[in-house]
């Protein structure tokens, strides 16, 4: 008996400047048409997708087009935590062999367990092929990258990308402030790429030194990490600390893809509608939002073999434009302005984000410390983040002097290494009396987060 064939995608084109401006109904014939293949696919590859799908009652069949996409079952990040949890390494949403498998990331873990990512070799192509249809390097092109990205897939797809296309990359995120200020006075990047915190913080320091990096001849900058770039205030300082420079904003999500960035035309995120279908749903709900409208933004990839996923809910909130070209000529969805906050309290910071509950997972850590706290973010004498956070210690009857200033300052000590740990940044630890910081009333919510920064270090007010 002849062996029955196991089910592939097709190779799609990515790499044709052409996509970027189709015209939509003709964009709109190109998603139906892989997003028909990609539920066949995982349905047949993936028991996990199988099951989510039968849930619902919809059978590959039942797919048509993008009118269809309803039908779909959503996920979560947790739920594909709980999956990888239950079924380890990668889950069983993962669709290809192993020896398929060329490229493994994993994203940042603050909200629990990492998510792991594999990317097969043609995959791995999709992602650099996203880049380089866009890609403004040329061979004169020097480009200094000052965050480490171990383990981010878009940032190293990205430098991938630009070395492909000549250009001379510079990988000097683990060096000090110093050392890449010096490189770039020796080797004058025309290029870097950074968070907007820290680019800041990169243009103080050399100020201190007396070298004016706005003369270098820096042309473009590119922010990633966090959504500052976003805010005209912020984008006109880095703009003008580094010589007038054009100053882009990188936005995507290990789990799915690089999804897009802006144009010098509109400082709105393009997404990469050929690679992933976009939603703005309600947050907590499934209903559509209208254009401009605030939502959830949830992605279904149509390209992509390994890791494929259906409506994933990203928990990013933000508005999506009514389908219009840009002045560029690029007809895909844009996001207005870019994500404008979490649907689940991410707080952005230094360049890392997080959410409360892995504060309060650092505390509960600790020995010594009550559950109460507070994180109070602020902006520092020189206008840069500052996070620091307030806890009290544990009632004790001994109440001597020398075992307060002891316990607190064993008790900052432990707290501060096990924030640094869970968060990735470092915060200051302010150890207080049992009783100090207030309790909310009786059927209110403990306002535990108090975001006093600048509107252009912050993406959403205090809760």
């Amino acid at each position: 008996m002849a062996e029955v064939p196991v089910m592939r995608l097709p190779d799609y084109l990515v790499n044709d400047p052409g996509l970027l401006t189709i015209p939509r109904d003709r964009l709109r014939d190109l998603q139906g048409e892989r997003l028909r293949a990609m539920v066949r696919y995982v349905y047949e590859r993936s028991p996990f997708w199988r099951e989510k799908l039968e849930q619902v009652g919809t059978a590959p069949e039942d797919v048509r087009g993008v009118d269809d996409i309803g039908r779909l079952p959503t996920c979560t990040k947790q739920e594909l935590q709980r999956e990888q949890e239950e079924h380890p390494p990668l889950g069983r949403y993962v669709c290809t062999d192993r020896a398929e498998w060329v490229r493994f990331f994993a994203t940042s873990g603050t909200t629990g367990r990492p998510l792991r990512r594999v990317f097969s070799a043609r995959d791995w192509g999709y992602m650099i092929d996203r880049f380089t249809r866009q890609s403004p390097w040329t061979p004169d092109d020097v480009i200094l990258l000052t965050l480490p990205i171990d383990g981010a897939a878009g940032p190293t797809a990205g430098m991938e990308a630009a070395a492909h296309a000549g250009a001379l990359v510079i990988a000097g995120g683990l060096w000090s402030t110093e050392r890449k200020i010096d490189t770039m006075v020796s080797l004058r990047p025309t290029s870097i790429t950074g968070s907007t915190s820290y680019l800041l913080h990169l243009t103080e320091v050399a100020r201190k030194k007396g070298i004016d990096l706005s003369s270098l001849g820096v042309r473009t900058v590119a922010c990633i990490g966090e959504p500052g770039a976003a805010l005209d205030s912020t984008r006109a300082k880095i703009s003008g600390r580094f010589g007038g420079a054009a100053v882009t904003d990188g936005y995507g999500m290990t789990e799915v893809f690089p999804l897009g960035g802006n144009c010098a035309f509109d400082r709105s995120i393009h997404l990469a509608e050929d690679i992933v279908l976009v939603e703005c749903l309600r947050p907590g709900g499934n209903e559509p939002v209208e254009p401009g409208e605030l939502g959830e933004l949830v992605y279904t990839n149509i390209v992509g073999d390994t890791q494929p996923l259906l409506r994933y809910r990203s928990g990013d909130l933000g508005r999506l434009s009514d389908g219009s070209p840009c002045g560029c000529g690029v007809t895909h969805l844009r996001i207005q302005g870019s994500v404008e906050g979490r649907a689940d309290d991410m707080i952005w910071y230094r360049g890392a984000n997080f959410f409360p509950s892995a504060v309060e997972s650092a505390i509960s850590s600790v020995e010594g410390v009550a559950s109460e706290h507070q994180i109070v973010l602020t902006d520092d004498d020189a206008g840069f983040p500052h996070l620091t956070v307030r806890v009290e210690r544990e009632d004790t009857r001994d109440d001597t002097r020398q075992y307060v200033a002891a316990s607190a300052h064993q008790i900052g000590s432990a707290l501060g290494i096990a924030l640094k740990e869970a968060l990735g940044v470092t915060a200051e630890v302010e150890v207080l009396p049992s009783g100090a910081l207030p309790r909310p009333s009786p059927g209110a919510k403990a306002r535990r987060v108090l975001d006093q920064r600048h509107q252009s270090n912050r993406t959403e007010e205090a809760r």
